[in-house]
């Protein structure tokens, strides 16, 4: 059985990569992307680009946007289905933003739900014509480092509490569940021999948290007390105002940007209760914010 990865380049792609590589399997991990150095040259929205490394049966672990993975899979089962015959199983990763964004207003978060939802429609269609396991991974608050890559969520609170001296915070700000790219890969490789011994066909769509549900200040403080003493952000006040004036003092953000309006004012919004990495993986649950060093 082999392992074709997407998406490989990403923080979680890179993550998974060296997780799974570290295990002692007999399955052989290959990864594909435009630029021939880092796999197999492949650009998910050119599928004529797409070779069979061998003819040895595979699982598509995917880490790539949806919408390109999805189109991607039609193109091949319309007319390349050849390349898709020893496919054995899909597990691909979406976003939570699929529920979280869906009552939003601006033009932004409305076109990436609509995306979202029909892109993991038409893989768990292509899934059921295939008659393969089909697993799609909502996961949300990707947070974590691999050498220089950096996630785009922890990082920005990082930055911001290390070059500004106060953060102001609405007084009930809402729930997180942030879940570490180290998590997440174990919950897909778990996934993974889950659907490869079981009996019966998997289908699934897990919206996925981490093991920690926070609210904003929690996790600020959390962070925080990780750091080194001679951080900067160690340093950076946090003060809560009540949320009708942070919503109040945010409004003329909407002129300029409706779609980082809608952001800051989630940050009011509870955006939790997912299911918890270690209730799928039956581990010790593991803390905020969590390194594997």
């Amino acid at each position: 059985m082999n392992i074709y990865l997407f998406g490989k380049t990403s923080l979680s792609g890179e993550v998974f990569y060296d997780y799974f590589s570290l295990k002692k399997t007999k399955f052989k991990i290959y990864s594909f992307s435009r630029d021939q150095k880092k796999g197999y040259k492949t650009d998910l929205k050119n599928p004529n680009s797409f070779s069979l490394i061998n003819n040895d049966d595979f699982i598509l672990i995917s880490f790539a946007p949806i919408w390109h993975l999805a189109d991607f899979l039609n193109e091949l089962f319309y007319h390349e289905n050849y390349k898709l015959k020893k496919l054995k199983g899909i597990i691909a990763c979406s976003s939570t933003s699929a529920l979280t964004k869906r009552f939003e207003s601006n033009a932004f978060d409305k076109k990436l739900v609509k995306r979202l939802l029909n892109s993991e429609k038409k893989i768990f269609s292509i899934a059921e014509k295939l008659s393969i396991n089909c697993q799609i991974i909502r996961p949300t608050m990707i947070y974590g480092s691999f050498k220089e890559i950096k996630d785009s969520n922890i990082s920005k609170i990082l930055f911001i509490m290390r070059n500004f001296k106060i953060v102001f915070l609405p007084s009930n700000s809402g729930l997180r569940q942030p879940i570490h790219a180290y998590q997440l890969a174990e919950v897909i490789y778990f996934l993974m021999m889950k659907s490869l011994n079981a009996k019966k066909k998997v289908n699934k769509l897990i919206n996925l948290g981490g093991d920690n549900i926070l609210n904003y200040e929690q996790i600020l403080e959390s962070l925080r007390k990780s750091l080194a003493k001679n951080d900067s952000a160690r340093k950076c006040l946090i003060l809560k105002i009540p949320n009708r004036i942070f919503l109040v003092s945010i409004l003329p953000i909407m002129i300029f940007s409706p779609k980082y309006f809608a952001a800051l004012s989630r940050i009011c919004s509870n955006l939790a209760s997912f299911e918890k990495a270690c209730e799928i993986t039956k581990t010790k649950p593991r803390s905020f914010p969590f390194s594997k060093d």
